[in-house]
């Protein structure tokens, strides 16, 4: 059962962890919570597993509770129909009960408490010794119960497990929180420390919330489970021992206020045995929770107090160091804005130096260009009168032209002249 219940359990962590991403997208702020609480560090996952495999050890036990009832309910049935016969020793009630574990209906039944305490005692009464079973039978309820308290030790394990390993993860978050301290550049490791912090805190409280629920489920199973074997000690009291046992058929004189004298001694006698056992499991659960209490309280405060010792030591370190740097720092900027501005003034000097030379050399510019314009206002003047002289030249052409055309015109006058007078001439001559 223990290795099917841890079978079980690592495949509900298999499958929890693969299933959960998904049906966290669904929720708000589902996926941060599960990452937070179940996958920010490898000891979440640690946990998580312990808690499903004694989730499913627990969940096993629950399973098989209903047929331990069914099996109890019809042994009784059994009893009250087979109408046994205290005079015949037993004979009726044996013949019964080995006919009843003979049926192969009732194979899948082997495994309950009370088929183990009928095959147990029709195994002590078929070796014929039927004296002493009231006796026997409280050997098998103390040996019951030993089983009770031995099937639930990996229970107890896991239970006692899972607050360390968030014991664990609340020193591994610390350690890591002071590792990644550093003085020179506090404010850039602020976000390191309060990392490994949430890894302290978170471990803590998974595996306290898990711890709650693995010891009240605990609780419960191992409540109904001792419930299913009290019945099984009182149908032993009530139809075993009276329909088996010798000692009650030798005295058939005594009736039945013996019958009720020696029940009732006998209930006295398991209950003062299981009223033993119980206060024994719940000194050892009180001591256990005590001891665990006490303890994780006294290494919380032990870690928080040299936690908070080292962070006060560490800051003031840090501040020393800081205020040196800044010291440092100062010191070093004033030298550096003083070195600059020797060479700032230097550079100054150097720029008023060329911009009185620039300044110089653009008086000099200025006088080379006032001489200049007065050039061009001289060259200007210069081809205005060319300007002027070409215009009269070609005034004076256009009067030379005329000059010669008259020339022309005088000298056609004069051949004119000339051929009117020979003509004259001629005509007076003739």
């Amino acid at each position: 059962m223990t290795s099917i219940g841890t079978f079980l359990g690592l495949a509900a962590t298999v499958v929890f962890y693969l299933i959960a991403p998904v049906v966290a997208k669904y929720f708000s702020g589902g996926p941060q919570f599960l990452y937070r609480y179940f996958c920010s560090h490898p000891i979440e996952y640690v946990t998580s597993g312990l808690f499903f495999v004694g989730m499913a050890i627990l969940a096993v036990k629950w399973k098989e509770l209903p047929t331990d009832r069914a099996v109890i309910a019809n042994v009784k049935e059994l009893a009250a129909t087979a109408q046994w016969v205290q005079g015949e020793a037993g004979s009726g009630a044996v013949q019964s009960l080995t006919a009843w574990q003979a049926d192969p209906h009732r194979e899948v039944w082997q495994g309950t408490s009370m088929w183990h305490r009928v095959q147990d005692v029709l195994h002590y009464v078929n070796a014929g010794r039927k004296d002493g079973l009231e006796d026997h039978l409280k050997y098998l309820a103390d040996l019951s119960v030993d089983r009770l308290i031995q099937s639930f030790s990996l229970i107890r394990t896991v239970t006692w497990a899972v607050p360390i390993m968030g014991f664990l993860g609340t020193v591994v978050g610390i350690t890591l929180a002071i590792a990644n301290v550093t003085p020179e550049q506090l404010d850039s490791s602020l976000p390191e420390v309060t990392a490994g912090l949430a890894v302290a805190f978170d471990t803590t409280a998974q595996a306290l919330t898990m711890s709650m629920l693995l010891v009240f489920a605990t609780y419960l199973v191992e409540r109904d489970e001792q419930a299913v074997l009290n019945d099984v000690e009182q149908f032993g009291i009530d139809s075993l021992v009276p329909f088996i046992s010798q000692s009650a058929a030798a005295e058939p004189e005594s009736g039945f206020p013996a019958l009720a004298n020696w029940t009732a001694e006998i209930l006295t006698q398991q209950t003062e045995s299981w009223n033993r056992h119980l206060t024994a499991m719940q000194s050892g659960w009180a001591e256990t929770l005590n001891f665990q209490t006490d303890s994780l309280a006294q290494a919380l405060s032990d870690e928080t107090t040299a936690t908070l010792q080292s962070h006060r030591h560490a800051a003031d370190t840090a501040r020393d160091q800081y205020a040196a740097t800044l010291q440092q720092s100062s010191q070093m900027f004033v030298q550096q804005m003083q070195q600059t501005m020797f060479a700032f003034l230097d550079r100054v000097d150097l720029w008023q130096n060329a911009m009185r030379e620039s300044s110089l050399a653009s008086a000099g510019q200025a006088e080379e260009l006032h001489r200049l314009g007065r050039t061009m206002l001289q060259l200007t003047e210069a081809e205005q009168k060319l300007v002027q002289l070409q215009e009269t030249l070609n005034e004076n052409l256009q009067t030379l032209q005329m000059v010669a055309t008259l020339e022309q015109t005088v000298q056609s006058l004069n051949a004119a002249v000339s051929i009117l007078t020979s003509k004259s001439y001629m005509r007076a001559a003739a």
